[in-house]
This record gives structure tokens, C-alpha cells and sequence, in this order.
């Protein structure tokens, strides 16, 4: 190694024990231990992140377009993935407020999928820590400008990244000098949450629908005794009440099973809906997985509301009917509340780890199939956190184990949570196909059609690796490994990052008929 290496190398160390922020390093690694950055781009390599005790690695298969200053790109990128989660806030009773904190849309053409996705599957993954005599360091052109900041979402449209108010300024400073194209989409993520909290006028109700489906939904959704009104998020009492009020309007049509208990111990109800008939298909579905996500149970809830309904005034198609539907408007109620009471971003259940001090595990990682596999984190303190092991939690396991019970009969499974309007199937991940993956395809693009006719909403469909890149443990991948029925697909609702997952509720009935749309879809092809 040449004196100049070696200088770099210590000062990096030392930058990195010493400076008062959180610095990254980027550091490589090569069969060939370079002396300088000559031809570093011809060298297979491997990114770096280090942000307090945890190091992450990225792996890019094919990096010939990498300059020193993309260089400097991806280590800004590689700050993003370290979320750390604010204990203070998470873990006691303080409302956790997001003044001044901003969430951008990064964009970079040269970003192909294959890195996109060699990103998104390290993206707070296990610690890799590299050995010292293979590597060399290079300290970062700026300490940890986005440290702290968490990747919301990653496609070819740009990456979704929350923007803490302390990074805001030298975040700018950062694209300013990389040249790194981007748009501010919520400039106070505090104020885009209150708005989350709002009540929409009746009149607004109706306004993102078309004129003959404004006429159809309105005498229903103004009934009285409906309780969810679809105009604001509700709680997850109200939910509850809901539920309670379909089995009392419908009792001919409706049961309420209970599957489990969360770890808080609230109760996990599934409402079925059907004609009895014992040779139905049976068709499960979930909403709310991730806390935060306040559209997808909203949504279900009015594709629930608007299925009885129907079906009372004998007035829903044959195809809906022959079919015994399972509905889980809130798989994470305990999260849910949580989101709603304390930390609007919060995502994870409320199970407590008590050696780190931190709550939650995020549940869409927390399935058996691609358990632990890169694209889940094994810190607590992550969101990303698949768990102490598979299936390590209460509402996980309930609903395997409500799943596994139904395996002979279940046509068709889908869990909606998220965001960017995407219909996927498995697998999640890796890269690779189920034997079912042309059935798959063509309904996804039948549905995706379908929606465009709706309201001309644009969705796009694909595996969940290709579209929404490594998601591992996740229940639609578990689904498709242990039971393989008909169909099995994620839905990703709205947008497509101008909120993320602050989605306004004036956009919640134009979403339940999306939802609705969908599942008449699957109801359609089902055999």
C-alpha cells in the first residue's frame, strides 16, 4: 500500500471515531487491492454505509457507468438506508411531531433496475462488516448530511426519501454539488399529517368519482347507522363498530370470526361474507399490515360496505356471489392506534425487544418464505425489523394459522398496504418465477385495465421483486409457497409519492372503488 493510501485510510478511521455526526465511508473491495482510484470502475466493488455500530453492503452487479462523483451519489443513497428509530418518541408516551421535515422524490436516470434493486434488498439489512485487510477508505465529501433520513419507497419513477428539518439545509447543499435532480413533494410533513387527520365536506365526497358511480355510492355511503363515513380515517374502535353494524344490517350474509389477538391483546376480526354455499371459492384479504398506511383499511372498510350492500338489494353480479369472502380491514391494530395516537410513521406492531429497548416488528417481513434474506433488518430498532424469527408474532402466526385452515378451498389471496399503484405477485425475494406466473400476469393486466376504465388511474404490475424490489418474509410469498391458490397478488394503492403515506381522506372513496374494482376482477377469472 502507498503512503497516500495509507494516510487516507487512517484519516478516514478517525473521521469516523472522532467527528461529532454520524459519518458514512465508502469503502471497496477488489481481487486486485487498487493504489488508487485508476480505473476503479473496471473493479467489482461493493458499497458501504457506516452510520453508529451498523454497517451495510450493496452489491451491484454491473457498475461500468459508476464516475467518482456517482460515487459520491450512492454513498449519499447509502445514508439513506439507516433509519434509526427515535426511542424517545417510539418507545414512551410524547407525540411524535415532524415539523419542517420534508419528503423528496430523488431522480437518477442511470439508476437501472438491477441496481435499484441491489439498493432496495441491502436496504437495512443485517451488519456485513468487511475485513480490514481487503478494503481501503474513502471519507465522504460531506459528514452525514442525510443521516437520519428514511427511504420510503424505490421505482423507476425515483426514490421516495424522508428529509429530517435538521438535514434540509445541507441536503440542498448535497444535490447542489452532486447535480442530483430532485423535487420537494410535502415541504412539512407535519402539516401534510394534520391534514390526514381532517374531515372532507360531504360535497368533496363524491368529487374524484365518476358522474354515474357519484349517483350509485351516494345513498349508501349517507345512510345513517353506517358509522365510517368515509370522509376522515377512523380509529380502531370505529373500525370494530363497523364491523359489528355489517353482521347486525346483514346478518343472512355476514359472520365475524375472531383469528387471534394482537400483542396488546386487542382481537384480529375477520368479517365473512357469503350465501352459504359449500362449494364457494373462499378469497382472503388483508389492509394495514404497515401502521402507517391509513388508506388501505379505509379503503377496504368501503369495498366491504359497498359488497353487502349490493348484495342486499340483490343488485351484485352472479360471479361476486359464488364466492365466500374474508375480509381483515386492520391486520395490525395495535400498530394502527399507535400511528394514530402517538407517531403518525409508525409502521411495526407493538411487540417489545427487550434487549435493544425498541418496539416493533414490521409484519410484512415476518413470514416464513425468504425469511431473513436481504431487504429485512435484524436490529429492533429498524423498521424493517423481521423478527426474532419467523412467524415470531401474534398477528403474523393468527393469520398463517386462519390461512392454513381454509388451504382446500382458497381460490385467492391479497394484502393491501403501501403505496404506488402496483398490482404484484410473488416473488419478493428474488428474482424468479412461480409456475402459475402467466396466469398471474394476465389477471394483474386485466386488473390494471380494469382501473384505467375506472377513474383512469394509472397502475403498474409486475413480480413484487421486479416492481417494488426485495420485500422477504412477506405474507404474499407465504401464501403462494405453502397454500398456491389461484391468485395472489399485493395492491399498492395510491399515490405515486406526491403523498406517500400521508394520502389525504378525500381520496378514500375513489380508492375503495379501486379496491372493489380489483377484487371483481379476481372474482371474474376465479375457477
Amino acid at each position: 500500500m502507498t503512503t497516500e493510501a495509507f494516510l487516507l485510510t487512517v484519516v478516514a478511521l478517525l473521521v469516523a471515531l472522532l467527528a461529532p455526526c454520524r459519518c458514512q465511508l465508502l469503502l471497496w473491495r477488489s481481487v486486485s487491492m487498487p493504489e488508487t482510484l485508476v480505473g476503479l470502475s473496471e473493479l467489482p466493488l461493493a458499497l458501504w454505509s457506516l452510520n453508529g455500530s451498523d454497517l451495510y453492503e450493496t452489491t451491484f452487479e454491473s457498475l461500468q457507468w459508476l464516475s467518482p462523483l456517482d460515487l459520491r451519489r450512492f454513498d449519499f443513497l447509502s445514508a439513506s438506508s439507516s433509519y434509526q428509530i427515535n426511542r424517545r418518541y417510539r418507545n414512551g408516551s410524547s407525540v411524535q411531531r415532524y415539523y419542517g421535515h420534508q419528503l423528496w422524490k430523488l431522480h437518477e436516470t442511470r439508476l437501472s433496475q438491477p441496481q435499484l434493486r441491489a439498493f432496495w434488498r441491502h436496504f437495512g439489512s443485517s451488519s456485513h462488516r468487511p475485513n480490514p485487510a481487503h478494503t481501503q477508505s474513502l471519507v465522504s465529501p460531506f459528514c452525514s448530511p442525510i443521516a437520519g433520513s428514511e427511504v420510503w419507497n424505490i421505482n423507476q419513477d425515483g426514490i421516495d426519501i424522508v428529509i429530517e428539518q435538521k438535514n434540509v439545509a445541507a441536503a440542498r447543499q448535497f444535490m447542489q454539488q452532486v447535480s442530483f435532480s430532485y423535487n420537494v413533494m410535502i415541504d412539512d410533513m407535519e402539516a401534510a399529517i394534520d391534514e390526514t387527520y381532517a374531515e372532507v365536506a360531504s360535497p368533496q365526497l363524491y368529487d374524484s368519482l365518476p358522474d354515474g358511480q357519484q349517483n350509485q355510492s351516494r345513498p349508501w355511503l349517507e345512510r345513517e347507522g353506517m358509522l365510517l363515513t368515509w370522509r376522515r380515517y377512523h380509529d380502531h374502535g370505529d373500525i370494530q363498530q363497523f364491523l359489528q353494524t355489517q353482521l347486525e344490517a346483514h346478518a343472512e350474509l355476514v359472520e365475524l370470526v375472531q383469528i387471534g389477538l394482537t400483542r396488546n391483546k386487542r382481537p384480529l376480526e375477520v368479517i365473512r361474507i357469503s350465501n352459504g354455499n359449500p362449494r364457494n371459492w373462499a378469497i382472503v384479504v388483508d389492509a394495514g399490515l404497515q401502521a402507517r398506511d391509513w388508506l388501505s383499511p379505509a379503503a377496504l372498510t368501503y369495498a366491504i360496505a359497498k359488497l353487502t350492500h349490493l348484495w342486499s338489494e340483490s343488485k351484485l353480479e352472479k360471479m361476486m356471489r359464488r364466492i365466500d369472502w374474508y375480509f381483515l380491514p386492520l391486520a395490525n391494530p395495535d400498530g394502527y392506534q399507535y400511528s394514530r395516537q402517538t407517531d403518525r410513521l409508525w409502521t411495526k406492531n407493538r411487540g417489545f425487544d427487550t434487549a435493544s429497548g425498541c418496539y416493533g416488528v414490521n409484519l410484512d417481513r415476518n413470514f416464513e418464505h425468504g425469511w431473513g434474506a436481504s431487504g429485512s433488518t435484524s436490529n429492533p430498532c429498524k423498521n424493517l425489523y423481521r423478527g426474532a424469527a419467523a412467524f415470531s408474532e401474534p398477528e403474523s402466526r393468527s393469520l398463517r394459522n386462519f390461512l392454513l385452515g381454509m388451504r382446500d378451498y382458497l381460490g385467492g389471496y391479497v394484502s393491501i398496504g403501501g403505496y404506488g399503484q402496483t398490482v404484484t405477485y410473488p416473488w419478493g425475494d428474488a428474482d424468479y418465477v412461480t409456475e402459475n406466473q402467466r396466469q398471474l400476469k394476465q389477471t394483474a393486466r386485466q386488473a390494471v385495465l380494469s382501473l384505467r376504465r375506472l377513474n383512469q388511474a394509472e397502475y403498474s404490475t409486475g413480480t413484487s421483486y421486479r416492481q417494488k424490489l426485495a420485500r422477504p418474509g412477506n405474507s404474499a410469498d407465504w401464501v403462494q409457497d405453502r397454500i398456491e391458490p389461484q391468485f395472489v397478488y399485493n395492491l399498492f394503492l395510491k399515490d405515486q409519492g406526491r403523498y406517500g403515506y400521508l394520502m389525504p381522506p378525500h381520496y378514500i372513496v375513489e380508492s375503495g372503488e379501486e379496491v372493489y374494482e380489483f377484487l371483481r376482477t379476481i372474482a371474474q377469472q376465479l375457477q
